[in-house]
């Protein structure tokens, strides 16, 4: 038995692995940015993780003055 297959059988806890985001936040990212930036769908998938939050922010700021 492999080490991996080993550790999952006996209850070996370890760290690691990939965690996905969540698919409706990352839909909600991307329609919210696509909306006021009218960038396409793929342009924004191109972003990393924190650049397209960071945007998020900076949007929310704006709308925020707005009011």
């Amino acid at each position: 038995m492999s080490p991996l297959q080993y550790s999952i059988f006996s209850g070996v806890k370890t760290s690691g692995g990939v965690v996905s985001y969540p698919s409706n936040k990352l839909y909600e990212e991307v329609a919210f940015i696509a909306y006021h930036f009218h960038w396409s769908q793929n342009d924004i998938l191109n972003l990393e993780h924190k650049t397209r939050q960071r945007w998020v922010t900076e949007i929310n700021k704006i709308n925020e003055k707005l009011l």
